[in-house]
């Protein structure tokens, strides 16, 4: 009765935790915790705001080979000017950025340019091709020759771009084209921009990509950002600009993630996670090994449900039968 016992309660036991694992793999607070067991590490959030020449090795960038050679394809293979990105070179950082984004499309069609090299996606983005990810690559590689130090940032939906202006960083969005500022109209960074929009604080979204864009002449508060301040909770940054490099692994093979640091810097509000990331980041491939980790507990469980019961008949069989 013991052993029957045992086995039921076992049984019963499974099923719950199994139940359990399954309504968590919906939950997706829950799957971030566990992503931040499995691939982080916790840093002060003055992290954030290190200079590429503080961060040292930990930014990565691009080899003079990789620029050349992407350089000199877009130049000799696109609409985009040499002359004209070195011409801006000397304008300060805030004003240069939005000079650059008004010769790139104005947004983009939402369906991502995965695999395609940078010329391919100046191409298409030209068209209103490509999602926010492809906007923030041709951005950050624009920037880049101009002499801008830049890195990817995301929210758990949306891509954007910093920028070291020299002092600090700030955000620009090329796919909506607009950088954020304070009520003394200095720029943001994501970081901070998240932090207002997550306490429902104002924030000044000024259009840098020409009268023609979407959102031109529309006041902060109709941006998409604002409908879906929980996207906020999240915030990604990629940490370097070796976006030739990513580009050109990502045609070989898809990426896996590399997470490096993470922290908390806004807990008095909810938990918003800042991942700090060395190589392109994929949630998706995250997720799926989470919740590959996830499913094979519940095979266990499931496994241990039949096994055992069929282990105890084969015991009771076997003893009969001696």
């Amino acid at each position: 009765m013991k052993t029957e016992k045992f086995i039921t309660s076992l049984f019963m036991l499974n099923i719950i935790l199994a139940v359990i694992l399954v309504y968590t793999m919906k939950s997706d607070g829950i799957i971030a915790v566990f992503e931040d067991i499995f691939y982080s590490k916790k840093v002060s959030a003055g992290y954030m705001t290190f200079s590429p020449e503080l961060l040292g090795n930990s930014f990565k960038r691009d080899t003079e080979a990789d620029k050349n050679d992407g350089y000199n394809r877009i130049f000799t293979e696109t609409n985009i000017k040499r002359r004209y990105l070195t011409g801006i070179s000397n304008i300060p950082p805030v004003e240069r950025a939005g000079l650059i984004i008004k010769i790139m499309g104005n947004s983009g069609d939402g369906n991502c340019l995965n695999g395609q090299d940078i010329v391919s996606k100046i191409k298409l983005t030209e068209h209103r091709k490509g999602c926010s990810e492809d906007f923030a690559e041709v951005f950050s590689v624009l920037a880049g020759y101009t002499g801008l130090d830049t890195r990817l940032v995301k929210n758990s939906n949306h891509y954007g771009v910093e920028i070291f202006d020299g002092k600090k960083w700030f955000f620009t969005d090329p796919y909506y084209a607009v950088i954020p500022f304070d009520d003394n109209s200095r720029p943001l960074s994501f970081t901070n921009m998240a932090d207002r929009i997550s306490r429902n604080r104002h924030i000044r979204l000024e259009c840098v990509g020409g009268s023609d864009h979407c959102l031109a002449g529309k006041p902060s508060e109709s941006h998409p950002y604002f409908s879906d301040r929980a996207a906020f909770a999240s915030v990604y940054a990629l940490m370097g600009n070796n976006i030739f490099g990513i580009l050109k692994k990502e045609a070989i093979t898809p990426l896996k993630p590399e997470f490096v640091y993470t922290f908390a810097p806004y807990r008095e509000v909810k938990p918003h996670w800042a991942h700090l990331i060395t190589d392109m980041e994929n949630t998706d491939h995250l997720r799926k090994i989470v919740t590959g980790f996830m499913m094979l507990w519940i095979a266990l469980f499931l496994a241990a449900d039949v096994a055992l019961p069929v282990y105890f008949v084969y015991s009771k069989f076997s003893s009969k039968k001696k």
